[in-house]
């Protein structure tokens, strides 16, 4: 059989890191980590929709791309350009591998219930990471599964945690972590209520999207890959949800050792979606269901502030290292466009935009640069924006078609070329220019 250019250029790599790691002591820089241009969902592994890219010079609309189903989450894209992403589809693929600079297809797969649900995670690497109902499996850069792990519900959830791991939990509440080169289990499994079943691996996960009781885990953790401590919202059965820290250090052994170290199940309603994690890791940011914006001491659980949102929100919002914060606020929910900058024991409002409604989470780089998708107020005309997260001023515009209504994010390429996809599954891509305007057939 004859292995195409990228196998033997990914295999020659392996290969040359495997003699080189014989030969040294420290293999610590061959581990997978999160350094990818936007590894997943919501960015890197701490969830704060933030990337240390600069703006690119010169964007242009690229290409666009049906994926002939919704989507709901923003697609990752490799430090190659290789972007990946998933939508619903009746038939035919769900997982799409898509060329940055012209959206030619490499690859595509339908996989099970649930991928829709999430955004691949890829590593450095180009190795990507997908959950499935019972399984978390490793996929390499010509589609060949490279192992699988079973889990009880399923792992919707993934983040690479650091020390060569991948960290997942399942909509049903069961935690693992995974080796991400073997597949090999880390550490023990558990759960985060008394009892994870593994029966129905699939049952409930039509809630997911609307975080109802059957999916109890309804987004992704907060990973702090240094101190190796995970935040995730548990929705409590019977109960308001909560948030818990989970650590998965190795507590002096040789593995590592998943065990509880915090949780707060008495905010002010509960909990809901996924919390945002500080560049210093020392704040953690979570939705409240009674409108709020709640910080959380990472290390103690301690609530520093809350603010008054005026709408539910649960998806995390954006935070960059100078404290900048941008509330998620998808749909149109005719609230205003703000941003807000963490003081420490307090919050304040940086600005307020009026004239807009943000359509889908926000995301934020270096020099003061945000992203977002927004709509007029008449509901007419729908744009990716580029704006100063200071003063709210718009910087540049992009034109979307006014048929996007919503869109899941803004991701963010290697040379800061952004990737968003409108609620209908169409992939809208602005790069540097080649080949400007032109559309990719669906097949």
């Amino acid at each position: 059989m004859r292995l195409g250019r990228r196998a033997l250029t990914l295999g020659a790599t392996v290969a040359a890191a495997a003699v080189l790691v014989s030969c040294t002591p420290d293999n610590t820089w061959v581990y997978a980590d999160d350094s990818a241009s936007w590894p997943g969902m919501y960015g890197d592994s701490r969830n704060n929709s933030y990337a240390e890219k600069d703006a690119a010079s010169s964007l242009v609309p690229a290409w666009t791309r049906d994926l002939v189903g919704p989507n709901t989450v923003q697609p990752a894209i490799s430090n190659r350009g290789v972007v990946s992403v998933t939508a619903r589809t009746e038939t035919g693929c769900t997982t799409f591998n898509l060329e940055l600079t012209v959206g030619r297809k490499t690859y595509c797969r339908r996989d099970a219930a649930g991928a829709d649900l999430q955004a691949p995670v890829v590593d450095q690497f180009d190795y990507t990471y997908l959950g499935i109902p019972g399984w978390v499996y490793s996929f390499n850069a010509d589609n060949q599964v490279r192992w699988r792990y079973p889990t009880a519900g399923t792992p919707l959830w993934i983040k690479l945690a650091g020390d060569n791991t991948v960290l997942a939990v399942t909509h049903l509440g069961q935690m693992v972590l995974v080796d991400t080169h073997d597949g090999d289990a880390a550490g023990a499994a558990i759960g985060l209520f008394p009892q994870v079943s593994a029966n129905a691996n699939g049952a409930g996960l039509e809630d997911c999207a609307t975080n109802g009781p059957g999916c109890p885990v309804s987004g992704p953790p907060a990973v702090d890959t240094q101190a190796e401590r995970a935040f995730v919202v548990v929705g409590a059965k019977g109960g308001p949800s909560k948030v818990m820290a989970v650590d998965y250090d190795k507590n002096g052994g040789d593995r590592h050792d998943l065990r509880y170290a915090w949780e707060r199940a008495d905010l002010p309603d509960g909990a809901i979606g996924s919390p945002a994690l500080s560049a210093d890791r020392a704040t953690l940011y979570v939705n409240l269901r009674g409108e709020k914006l709640a910080a959380l001491d990472a290390r103690t659980g301690a609530t520093k502030w809350t603010h008054d949102l005026g709408y539910q929100s649960t998806l995390p919002p954006s935070v960059s290292p100078d404290g900048t914060i941008i509330p998620a606020a998808p749909g149109l929910h005719r609230a205003s466009f703000v941003a807000l900058k963490d003081e420490g024991t307090s919050v304040r409002e940086a600005f307020k935009r009026t004239d807009v409604a943000m359509v889908s989470p926000a995301t934020q780089i270096r020099g003061g640069v945000g992203y977002a998708v927004v709509r007029s107020w008449a509901a007419v005309q729908s744009q990716l924006i580029e704006f100063r997260t200071d003063t709210g001023t718009t910087l540049r515009t992009f034109d979307l078609p006014d048929s996007v209504k919503s869109a899941s994010g803004v991701s963010i390429g290697p040379d800061g070329e952004l990737v968003t996809v409108g609620d209908d599954g169409t992939v809208f891509a602005f790069t540097s220019g080649r080949r400007t305007g032109d559309s990719v057939a669906k097949n």
